[in-house]
């Protein structure tokens, strides 16, 4: 059974801190171009208006010349200075805060990896999926938003603070105006926020990833056939422009209520500002101010008041960034599993596998694909698993490789419960092949290995490719073993055809050289005679594995040591062939219905 997804509600603090020990692992220089930022802002600010103030308070005073002179360009040299410096920490972070997000991304992905298979159909772990993808899908918004927006906010809190010391002498009483008015701006923001991510975001979740999932096939070669020959076009455009529009209705409800929030803040500013001149011309009127102090406070109060809105909105959109980052790291705690053993607990090689009683339901279903099954598979024994479609064979699998857990009874190996087992551990143990391969965009060698070149044995990849059949194909391809895959990269990319596809699975399971061999269906695309013959030459291959075939055909029968006969999730029939088919059941009526198929009377072979 699936844990519930915690929607956890961390503080912007934590979550500050979280993106930033991101940014510390990934780009730590990062931090420093942060407070660099912030003194270089500060000092652009404040350094010409206490020119403006010098070079009034000179003229007023008939000061020398000269001195003049040389306050102008020191503080002229100090600004220029501040404004290089913080145009080059602009070209520095902005680099930086867009590397930091693909990092956690792939941190992410690695969480994504770990997380139960059988998890991956539930609806709510897909809209969390979908969640966490927002969250690193935009500059602006989530981890990376989080990371520009703290350096802007940085920025604005240490001018605000340098404005506050100069103003805190003369106008307090400002100070305390601007912050009344800033709260009251603070508030229309967050709540439009707030808004604007329930309406454009959470409630929108579905028809986003339905979108992306429509969007994706118009663009899928594998998909193109039938899309044109059935005519599919309108469908799926008429679709994907319902789903538009439903998200569109979402995003214009959201900016009306921004509309709302602009309108509120530009009355509170304009009020704001009226005031301000106000009342710093009251006081120089009553010679509480004299005409030099004038020109740096109405800068300091103007810096202040402007700089403190923009806090305000930088803290509203931190706090949206924020939640979005409460979502990336919701789904990355639910990926992380239980802590496991980290010894697998078998030290033989030879392994016993044992179902007993076991149940399974998908998620999704009422019925049980598998009801109270019970078998025993010996060490290196061949089995084969047979049954028309839909009599549990795949979900057999599926519970052998640990994909899904039972819903009831257990599964053991060597009398250990695999539950106890360290799941990456276990996995190790097993080579399948499935019936619906993936090839990926690496080089032929890479598919087969699954790793980099430098980490692979190429002889035994070659071997590998060889034994499964497609010896031809590395000497017919000018680069041989690294070929590239598909065209998804590379223009000479070449696409494997359905035999040469479940041959590459094959060799994928020979170069893995695990103890267990599981078949599952990798025949479909051929036909009756090359399947039989690829059996019997695969289980050559696997003599001194344990090797379990999987299939509704039964070419995979006469040479294995032990049958099961699957009907309706329930193991009906088990033996030998020979067993099986002196018993005249299910078994025996399917032979001899497909057995037709299997004669080859040109090479003599007759199963």
């Amino acid at each position: 059974m699936m844990k519930k997804i915690k929607q956890m509600r961390y503080t912007l603090l934590s979550n500050v801190i979280y993106v930033y020990q991101g940014v510390a692992k990934h780009k730590p220089y990062l931090i420093a171009l942060v407070i660099i930022a912030a003194i270089c802002a500060a000092g652009n600010k404040f350094v010409w208006l206490f020119l403006s103030k010098y070079v009034i308070q000179y003229i007023q005073e008939g000061l020398a010349s000269k001195e003049l002179i040389q306050v102008v360009c020191v503080l002229s040299l100090l600004g220029i200075t501040f404004m290089v410096g913080q145009t080059i920490v602009t070209y520095w972070t902005d680099p930086a805060a867009f590397y930091v997000r693909p990092m956690f991304m792939l941190d992410r992905n690695k969480k994504y990896f770990n997380m139960k298979y059988e998890w991956m159909e539930y609806k709510e772990v897909l809209d969390a999926l979908q969640k966490s993808i927002n969250a690193t899908s935009w500059p602006q918004n989530g981890v990376e938003g989080l990371i520009r927006k703290t350096i802007s906010f940085f920025s604005n809190l240490v001018i605000c603070l340098v404005a506050m010391v100069i103003l805190v002498s003369e106008s307090p009483l400002m100070i305390l105006f601007v912050l009344v008015f800033g709260v009251m701006t603070y508030y229309s923001v967050d709540k439009a926020s707030k808004l604007e991510k329930k309406l454009t975001k959470d409630e929108v979740t579905y028809e986003n990833r339905k979108k992306q999932h429509f969007v994706k096939i118009t663009r899928d070669f594998a998909y193109g056939k039938d899309i044109r020959l059935f005519r599919g076009k309108d469908k799926l455009l008429s679709t994907i422009d319902e789903l538009n529009e439903e998200i569109h209705n979402k995003v214009c409800a959201a900016r009306k209520n921004w509309i709302k929030s602009g309108l509120f803040v530009n009355v509170l500013e304009l009020l704001r500002e009226t005031i301000m001149y106000v009342y710093l011309i009251y006081l120089i009127i009553n010679g509480a101010l004299n005409i030099t102090e004038f020109t740096l406070y109405i800068g300091c109060v103007r810096n202040f008041a402007t700089t403190f809105q923009a806090l305000e909105m930088l803290y509203a959109e931190m706090c949206q960034c924020s939640r979005e980052v409460n979502d990336f790291r919701s789904f990355c705690e639910f990926c992380d599993e239980e802590k496991e053993k980290k010894e697998l607990g078998l030290e033989k090689q030879d392994y016993e596998i044992e179902f007993r009683n076991v149940s399974f339901r998908y998620p999704s279903s009422e019925c049980f694909a598998l009801k109270n099954f019970s078998i025993t598979i010996n060490a290196k024994t061949k089995l084969a698993i047979v049954g028309l479609n839909g009599a549990g064979k795949t979900t057999f699998v599926k519970l052998l490789l640990r994909l899904y857990d039972p819903t009831e009874g257990d599964i053991f190996i060597n009398a250990k419960n695999i539950k106890d087992m360290d799941r990456q551990q276990y996995y190790k143990l097993f080579a399948p092949v499935f019936q619906d391969l993936e090839c990926f965009a690496f080089t032929l060698v890479e598919n087969v290995s699954m790793k980099n070149i430098e980490d692979t044995d190429m002889g035994e990849a070659e071997s590998s490719l060889r034994k499964a059949g497609l010896g031809n194909k590395i000497d017919e391809w000018e680069k041989g073993l690294n070929t590239q895959m598909l065209k998804i990269m590379h223009n000479d990319g070449v696409i494997l055809s359905g035999g040469e596809m479940q041959k590459l699975g094959l060799a994928r399971a020979l170069y893995k050289d695990a103890s267990i061999v599981v078949l599952d269906e990798p025949t479909a695309a051929l036909d009756a005679i090359a399947e039989s013959k690829m059996y019997q030459d695969f289980d050559e291959l696997v003599k001194e594995k344990t090797a379990i075939y999987i299939s509704h055909r039964l070419a995979s029968t006469r040479f294995c040591d032990v049958i099961a006969m699957f009907d309706d999730g329930k193991l009906i029939e088990y033996g030998s062939h020979d067993e099986l088919m002196k018993q005249q059941g299910k078994y025996a009526e399917m032979f001899e219905l497909q057995a037709h198929y299997y004669k080859n009377e040109v090479r003599g072979v007759n199963i």
